[in-house]
């Protein structure tokens, strides 16, 4: 008799271990359960032009995506084209819910003159809906002027 009550305990351990035990009461929906981490998809696009309307290449493009419910942001740097546009795409964990942009000319002359820097706070727009652990797709887009120094 023993040895089936050692059986019958070492059985619940290991099928609680894999995961085979119920927490539900009888006639209740059972939870949903995910396994993983959320994810959302980020971009952040727009071109940089001169004030005579030429595009400016090389200007450095500081990304800030702020997440205001974890108290976090993260920062991201991309450089302009020779056509003067700039593309940021990223996985986050959670879409933004707002973002800094900070345009400044890093290389001087060599790309079509020296420009002051300039910035601006563009609004972020859930283009696709979250579903289970998709948090959505969000996009940010900003075109600036750059003003000669």
């Amino acid at each position: 008799m023993k040895e089936k009550s050692i059986y019958r305990s070492l059985a619940a351990a290991v099928l609680g271990l894999l995961g085979f035990a119920s927490c539900e009461k009888a006639g209740e929906e059972p939870m949903l359960q995910m396994y993983g981490m959320p994810y959302a998809q980020f971009k952040a696009m727009g071109s940089v032009t001169s004030e005579s309307g030429k595009p400016v290449e090389g200007i450095r493009v500081a990304i800030r995506q702020s997440i205001r419910e974890y108290s976090e942001y993260e920062d991201d740097t991309v450089y302009t084209d020779s056509k003067g546009m700039y593309l940021l795409e990223k996985g986050l964990y959670k879409g933004p819910d707002s973002v800094s942009i900070v345009f400044e000319d890093v290389d001087g002359p060599e790309n079509g003159g020296e420009f002051e820097p300039a910035a601006a706070k563009p609004e972020v727009v859930q283009t696709k809906k979250e579903s289970g652990m998709y948090g959505g797709s969000f996009e940010a887009k900003a075109d600036v002027v750059m003003k000669g120094k």
